[in-house]
């Protein structure tokens, strides 16, 4: 059995691991090939312990970012999601993860559906 999330330094491990190896995947690498990881990265720590743990640490407007990407599909947001459960899933299980995963889940569905992307829209 996994241990739950925990700690700011198990959002840090989640995401570090994601972004690890994001520009090595053949569906979403082209929009993080001129991103500075090491700069989204704390940003994501702050965004995702919001997320989680209520901490109100992150401060920003993550639609804006995403409406801005040419190209966006419905597969990229599919692959995305995948990927993020498969990384919280090899390392934690629990109702803090299972929460974060839903919220993925969750904003996954409104950005989809603020940029057009749902099916039957």
């Amino acid at each position: 059995m996994l241990a739950d999330i925990e700690s700011e330094a198990d959002i840090q491990q989640i995401v570090d691991a994601f972004y690890g190896t994001i520009t090595d995947d053949p569906v979403l690498a082209r929009f993080f090939e001129t991103l500075d990881l090491n700069a989204h990265r704390p940003r994501m720590v702050a965004f995702w312990s919001s997320v989680v743990f209520s901490t109100g640490t992150y401060r920003g407007q993550p639609f804006e970012k995403h409406a801005l990407l040419d190209g966006l599909e419905a597969r990229h947001f599919d692959q995305w999601l995948h990927r993020f459960e498969t990384t919280i899933d090899a390392r934690f299980e629990g109702e803090a993860s299972e929460r974060m995963k839903m919220a993925a889940t969750r904003i996954a569905m409104v950005f989809q559906s603020k940029l057009g992307l749902l099916a039957g829209m």
